[in-house]
């Protein structure tokens, strides 16, 4: 069969590579078209349509973008008529792949959803387009399925957190302090996230802690597909960079500032004590400040529905108030009761293999017969 995998981001890419790897050891005739990263691409053995990092935005920083988001929908359109899959599955990266859904489904693609849209965030859930064009989703948050089915759409199944296989299986760098230059004080990682305008907004007050625990190091988690100058420029002598070892940084941290998002889960799972920060543009605030339904915006927290970690958004960041809770979170109690959070979110998720089990369901459901056995 045909399959077309669209992802927007790393995160995505990742798992678009895992997934790949699955379909190929399921269908044997299996043949992709991708757009994604060099994961994605290494896992296909040949090329990849590759998105640029600038194309991923949140809020109305996408605005910034929008030449280059329409150059690369229109890619994609052109591209799926040309390759006329037997299947497409989106990952994430909502804001486009719905719009793209929309194109799919009026071709008669059968279209399929890993990582759907956050409906249970919004006031007003857009679930109508969902539900006349997605055929099938596959989640990887326990809770999603019963929103979903209360808004109308039962076509959803979990899957397990993929996160919690790639952590698991991760073979951690015993010399990773001594390949880059670090000393023996305890480590704390600091997490700016994987788009621009989150490291331009969130690692100048994520760095001004080093002045205030100089009894620890502060390392930032940085990402090679980054201009290394967007960090330099920010980072002072006293803070060290490391590129992509983002697991073994955190295998070693005693704690960790994390931006918002799917590092958040990534450093609960490492059994890591954090504190959550988020900070956006004045206005793309003002906004979701009136169509957002959360109490927290953190994984962590909205897997325990309660605030398990600290959260500093957007003007409670500031370099006062992200001392004070750094303060209390490197207090032993405190660090120990985030832990205990951490084993019931371990335990929520479970131990499904993600992307074993959306290959064999959406295998089986192209080809009309029962799920392979994993």
């Amino acid at each position: 069969m045909r399959y077309c995998i669209i992802a927007g981001e790393s995160s995505g890419d990742m798992y678009g590579a895992d997934l790949i790897r699955q379909i190929k050891h399921i269908d044997k005739e299996a043949d992709f078209w991708a757009c994604g990263g060099e994961a994605m691409q290494k896992a296909m053995g040949k090329p990849c349509a590759l998105y640029t990092t600038s194309i991923a935005s949140m809020g109305l920083d996408f605005l910034q973008n929008c030449y280059k988001l329409w150059q690369w929908f229109m890619f994609c359109k052109k591209s799926l008529v040309a390759y006329q899959p037997d299947a497409i599955l989106f990952i994430d990266f909502g804001g486009f792949n719905m719009r793209l859904a929309g194109f799919a489904k009026q071709n008669g693609w059968f279209i399929y959803y890993y990582i759907p849209p956050k409906i249970w965030a919004y006031r007003k859930p857009r679930i109508a387009r969902i539900q006349n064009n997605i055929h099938q989703i596959y989640s990887i948050l326990p809770f999603e399925v019963a929103c979903y089915q209360a808004h109308g759409y039962s076509s959803i199944t979990y899957v397990g957190h993929p996160l919690v296989e790639i952590v698991e299986n991760h073979f951690i760098n015993d010399s990773f302090i001594a390949a880059n230059g670090l000393d023996q004080r305890p480590i704390i990682a600091l997490l700016p996230g994987s788009r621009i305008g989150e490291i331009k907004r969130i690692l100048p007050v994520m760095v001004t802690q080093a002045v205030y625990f100089n009894t620890y190091q502060f390392v930032v988690a940085g990402l090679s597909c980054m201009p290394r100058t967007l960090y330099e420029k920010i980072v002072p002598p006293t803070v060290r960079i490391v590129y992509d070892q983002t697991y073994d940084l955190l295998a070693m941290s005693k704690a960790a500032i994390v931006t918002s998002g799917t590092a958040t889960l990534e450093t609960a799972l490492w059994n890591v004590p954090q504190i959550v920060v988020y900070k956006t543009s004045w206005l793309t605030y003002a906004v979701y400040k009136r169509i957002l339904t959360l109490s927290h915006i953190s994984l962590v927290n909205l897997l325990v529905n309660q605030a398990a970690v600290p959260e500093l958004i957007q003007d409670a960041l500031t370099e006062n108030q992200l001392s004070k809770a750094l303060t209390q979170l490197l207090i032993e109690e405190i660090s120990a009761q985030q832990q205990s959070f951490y084993k019931q979110i371990r335990q929520l998720l479970g131990k499904k293999s993600a992307a074993v089990e959306v290959a064999r369901l959406m295998v089986a459901d192209r080809m009309k017969q029962p799920p392979y056995e994993t």
